[in-house]
């Protein structure tokens, strides 16, 4: 039985879902158990949200330049930052493939424009995982292994530009094979398929909201950097060199402050050569 999201604690609720789904029969299941809200407006692309989970979704319309478009769109209206997890869920053809099972596409292929895409943590032990490749027009499957779909290679040449690989997710469900004509899919049909695999995805997210948890504190500027801010003059490019530094720090000294290391120095230049000296330090310190 999927679990009850309504029941869940969402006072504290940062992490941001954004889905891009094709057709408005694939969305809904995603729509009701979310519960996301319909935006009005003159919305380009019909959008759904819940602000209090951190869900966003947009309908794009079948195809990869709709997918991208729509995509794009989602990000600019949402604001959704750079620790945000994507996610195009769809239906997918596939030769070999059994009706309504769900697969992550780890590698997804773009032949018209010859692009290749490995998008998202794999997640092996939760969903199988496939190959796709993202064609412009229906057309059957004609190698294991491989799904045909029509919009993931737009999505992720786009979502990527807006968070890192590793949070980008191509989901699909067999809706046809070499068993089941492509010609026998109907909303109805599409609307089950989905719906069917909802304690499936629900599963996949607790593990992709953790990711997105983790990549917010590695993008996050520390206090401590703030701080170091006010005290000296940091142009634009040294300011970027302290983040990363102290990123590094805090990987190795997780609750060990720098001021002793700001304390020391007189100029910007200063305190990232304090940091990065202590750094390698620690580097060949084979003690």
């Amino acid at each position: 039985m999927v679990s009850d999201r309504s029941k869940v604690d969402v006072s504290n609720v940062e992490p941001t879902v954004c889905w891009v789904v094709a057709l408005k029969s694939e969305a809904k299941p995603i729509i009701s158990y979310f519960e996301l809200d319909h935006q009005s407006g003159n919305n380009i692309f019909p959008i759904y949200r819940n602000d209090k989970l951190g869900h966003s979704l947009i309908i794009s319309g079948v195809g990869q330049i709709n997918a991208a478009a729509a995509t794009t769109y989602l990000a600019s209206e949402s604001d959704a930052p750079p620790w945000a997890a994507w996610i195009n869920l769809g239906i997918a053809g596939s030769m070999d493939g059994e009706i309504g099972k769900l697969y992550q596409g780890i590698k997804v292929i773009n032949p018209t424009k010859e692009k290749v895409f490995f998008p998202g943590y794999r997640f092996s032990k939760i969903v199988s995982l496939a190959e796709i490749q993202t064609l412009d027009y229906p057309a059957p499957v004609k190698k294991n292994g491989v799904l045909h779909d029509m919009e993931a290679s737009g999505f992720i040449d786009f979502a990527t530009r807006f968070s890192c690989n590793e949070l980008v997710f191509s989901f699909k469900v067999v809706s046809d094979n070499s068993e089941q004509d492509m010609k026998l899919i109907d909303k109805r049909m599409v609307n089950s398929l989905i719906g069917n695999r909802l304690q499936q995805l629900d599963a996949l997210l607790d593990k992709i909201i953790t990711l997105s948890k983790l990549e917010k504190q590695r993008l996050q500027i520390p206090d401590e950097v703030e701080e170091v801010f006010k005290q000296f003059h940091f142009s634009v490019t040294r300011r970027n060199q302290l983040i990363q530094k102290l990123r590094k720090w805090k990987i190795q000294f997780p609750n060990r402050s720098i001021s002793h290391l700001v304390k020391e120095a007189k100029t910007a230049a200063d305190v990232i050569r304090n940091i990065d000296d202590a750094l390698t330090d620690l580097k060949f310190d084979w003690t």
